[in-house]
């Protein structure tokens, strides 16, 4: 037996003797090996990492606005802009994310860094008069906002034979229903899903097979062949893209869901890619008019149920597509319909002091379930007399723009508040390109006002 072993111990020292003869190291081979393995096992933890789960739990009030930001009146807005101006809009609509992105940037510092929604800090810093004028234009923008909303809904159900009362009708049981879960991660959940029926856009644009060369065309800072009222569509897709709802719901929606100052890197970034993946709908919705313009056939006097819609929409819906354009109007303003409505419950219910939580059974928050039920009632009624849908939907976009200038004015001075947020606290470049941004909003909303109204 020893003699077996010492055979065995003198050929293991023959084989390592020829290994390292050759410069073959069987054991740097095996430990490279671990090595490998251990990096794979490293870099799967880092994947199921706090910091990445984290940023997942984040996700949620900046996605969930950016989407309803592309909202019925929105659609409507950049369809008609697509009819007439073709593709020079593409421009303005990427060119609007950077400041979209500075805009809800804001609100969530706000929220994460003091846990209050935008009404409480107004009313904490300048008072509750400054408070109760803040919501009182918050009312004013919200019903216009309603107002355009079931417009589009309407809109949309009459292209697949809907009669707009029972489209209207059952909107509003849907609007009630998706907050009586007394859970906002449950709310939250039913709002995810609902955006992702404005992808149909992407799909519509697709379907409308544009032409590259005319696209690219679209990108030029100086397009020709545009209508007299170019510059007030541009005002309308801006309208359509920072809206004055948006600055209270992001806010009071990262407050209920309790986010901290440790979730801000994660916000951020769920903010930007909300901000591109909002202005890449709206120019997937251009685009589509645009190249139906081009390619489709006119729409026959006959079909009467597209006659409201902008003449791109109508003619891809006369050519086949219509249940995407119907999903994409319904479900943008049904999520749009509980957003707005969810800012002006949270905000009311901040003014006055009021519990005002979706984690809270309605027995519990009486006073702000009822605000957000019942606010949206009389809009309802003026959408079923009304005769010009599209008209109502742009006039609302510039409309926005107008109406921003107040509680955009109030962002920028509370983030500029060091006392409030300290090293959160915009610099003085950031506050000054800030005012500057809110000025040039203000101008530009009078402006196209101005020319949409003459």
């Amino acid at each position: 037996m020893r003699g077996r072993t010492a055979e065995v111990r003198r050929a293991g020292g023959t084989a390592d003797s020829a290994n390292r003869t050759s410069g073959f190291d069987t054991d740097s081979v095996i430990v490279r090996r671990v090595t490998l393995v251990d990096e794979i096992r490293s870099r799967a933890a880092a994947l199921r990492a706090p910091a990445v789960a984290r940023w997942f739990r984040v996700v949620g009030p900046a996605w969930v606005v950016m989407l309803a930001d592309v909202d019925a009146p929105s659609v409507i807005t950049a369809g008609k802009g697509g009819t007439e101006s073709g593709y020079a809009l593409l421009l303005p609509c990427f060119a609007i994310v950077p400041i979209l992105f500075l805009v809800q940037e804001m609100t969530a510092r706000l929220a994460l860094a003091t846990g209050k929604g935008h009404v409480e800090l107004v009313r904490s810093r300048y008072g509750p008069r400054w408070a109760a004028v803040s919501v009182l234009g918050m009312a004013v923008i919200n019903f216009v906002a309603y107002v355009a909303e079931f417009a589009g809904i309407a809109l949309g159900a009459g292209i697949v034979g809907i009669p707009a009362p029972v489209a209207i009708v059952g909107a509003l049981a849907i609007h009630a229903s998706m907050v009586l879960s007394r859970s906002y991660t449950w709310f939250e959940r039913l709002a995810l899903v609902l955006s992702l029926a404005l992808f149909s856009f992407v799909v519509l644009a697709v379907a409308g097979r544009p032409d590259l060369a005319h696209m690219a065309s679209g990108l030029s800072p100086l397009p020709s062949d545009v209508p007299h009222d170019y510059f007030a569509l541009v005002v309308a897709i801006v309208g359509a893209s920072v809206m004055p709802w948006m600055l209270f719901y992001q806010q009071s929606a990262s407050v209920d869901k309790q986010l901290s100052r440790e979730d801000l890197h994660g916000s951020r970034v769920e903010t930007l890619l909300g901000a591109v993946a909002s202005q890449a709908l709206m120019a997937a919705v251009v685009i589509a008019a645009a190249a139906a313009m081009k390619s489709a056939a006119p729409v026959s006097a006959s079909a009467t149920n597209l006659a409201e819609l902008p003449e791109g929409m109508a003619r891809l819906a006369a050519g086949g597509a219509g249940w995407l354009i119907a999903i994409g109007l319904i479900g943008s303003g049904l999520l749009a319909l509980v957003v707005v409505s969810l800012s002006a419950a949270w905000g009311i219910g901040e003014l006055m002091g009021w519990p005002h939580s979706l984690n809270l059974k309605p027995s519990q928050a009486r006073r702000f379930y009822g605000v957000y039920l019942v606010e949206v009632i009389p809009a309802a009624a003026v959408v079923l007399v009304s005769a010009d849908f599209v008209r109502l939907c742009v006039g609302s976009m510039v409309f926005n723009v107008v109406v921003l200038a107040l509680p955009l004015s109030f962002l920028v001075l509370l983030t500029s508040d060091r006392e409030l947020l300290g090293d959160l606290a915009n610099s003085r470049p950031r506050a000054a390109l800030l005012w500057v941004v809110t000025l040039v909003l203000l101008a530009s909303g009078v402006f196209g006002m101005i020319q949409y109204l003459t």
